[in-house]
C-alpha cells in the first residue's frame, strides 16, 4: 500500500471506499460515497441510458459499490484477472500435447483407467487447442499500475452487472483518484479487444455458474424424489436362493469357458463358507 502515501487522492478514496462497504444496504443509498457518484453528471447519464438502473435506488447503490470494490482491489490485491498472454497460451498447449503424447505412449495394463476416459481425454484436447477462454493480451502491453488496475476492475465488474462498459462512467471514477485522468487514457487501456476480453471472461464464469447452479438443483431434485415403495421392501430370500439364481445367471453367459471359470469359483468360496445353493432356484 506505498502508493497511498504518493497520491492522497486514493488514499483519501480508499478509505472512503472502506467505510461503504462496511455499511448495510439502507445505510449505502443515504452515504456521502453513493450520493456524489450518483449526482455525477456522467454516472447520472449511465444511468439513464440503462433504463433498468433508473428505476430503483438498490441497483444503482449496487454499481456504485463496485467502484468501491475495485478501489479496495487496486490497493489490497494487486493485478487483476485478466487475460493471458499468448506465450502463456501457448506454453500451456506445449505441456498438454506432450501429456497426451505421454499417455498414449504408456501401456494399457499400469496406466489408471480414468486417464483413457472421454471425460479426461476431451478436455486434454481442448487444453491443446484452445486453452484460453479469453483472447491472448499481446506481451507488449502497458504497465500494471495501480490506475490500469482499477480500470481494469471496474470495467469487469460493471460488465458483469450491466452488460456494458461504460468509459464515461469509468472516467469519471477513475479521477477521483488520479486527476489528470481523460476519457483517451481509459480508452488506451480499454481497447477494443480488452473490452472482448472482458466480455469474454463475463460470460464464461456466467455459464460456469450456470452450470454449478444446474448441478446443485439436480442433486437436491434427486435427494428430494420420493424412494420407490417397492424397492424398500425387504427381500426375503435367503442365501441359497440368491446364489442359485447367480448361478443360473452364470450359466446364462455367452462364453461358456468364462461360466465355467466363474461357477467353479463361486461354487468352491460357497462351499467354504458353508453356503448352499437351493436347488428350487437354480
Amino acid at each position: 500500500m506505498t502508493t497511498l502515501t504518493t497520491n492522497s487522492n486514493l488514499a483519501s478514496m480508499y478509505e472512503q471506499a472502506t467505510d461503504f462497504l462496511k455499511l448495510d444496504q439502507a445505510a449505502r443509498a443515504q452515504s456521502v460515497w453513493f450520493t456524489s457518484f450518483r449526482d455525477d453528471k456522467d454516472v447520472r447519464y449511465f444511468f439513464k441510458k440503462k433504463s433498468i438502473l433508473a428505476k430503483g435506488t438498490s441497483l444503482q447503490v449496487a454499481v456504485i459499490a463496485q467502484i468501491a470494490h475495485a478501489v479496495v482491489s487496486c490497493v489490497e490485491d494487486g493485478e487483476p484477472d485478466v487475460a493471458p498472454t499468448g506465450s502463456e497460451v501457448n506454453k500451456l498447449k506445449k505441456s498438454a500435447a506432450d501429456l497426451a503424447t505421454q499417455l498414449s505412449s504408456a501401456r494399457a495394463f499400469w496406466l489408471i483407467p480414468e486417464a483413457r476416459t472421454r471425460g479426461f481425454q476431451e478436455p486434454l484436447r481442448k487444453l491443446q487447442t484452445m486453452p484460453s477462454i479469453v483472447p491472448a493480451r499481446s506481451a507488449g502491453r502497458l504497465p500494471m499500475t495501480e490506475r490500469r488496475t482499477f480500470i481494469l476492475r471496474l470495467a469487469h465488474a460493471l460488465c458483469e452487472i450491466s452488460d456494458d462498459i461504460p468509459i464515461r462512467f469509468i472516467t469519471a471514477a477513475t479521477a477521483r483518484a488520479w486527476e489528470e485522468t481523460t476519457e483517451r487514457q481509459v480508452r488506451d487501456v480499454l481497447t477494443a479487444a480488452e473490452k472482448v476480453s472482458i466480455r469474454a471472461l463475463v460470460e464464461a464464469n456466467r455459464r460456469n455458474l450456470a452450470e454449478s447452479e444446474n448441478a446443485a438443483h439436480l442433486a437436491l431434485s434427486r435427494a428430494s424424489i420420493v424412494p420407490n415403495r417397492t424397492a424398500s421392501l425387504a427381500d426375503m430370500r435367503t442365501d441359497g436362493e440368491r446364489l442359485a439364481q447367480i448361478f443360473g445367471i452364470l450359466n446364462s453367459f455367452a462364453d461358456e469357458t468364462a461360466a465355467i471359470v466363474l461357477h467353479d469359483a463361486l461354487a468352491t468360496a460357497a462351499s467354504e463358507l458353508g453356503i448352499e445353493p437351493d436347488s428350487n432356484h437354480e
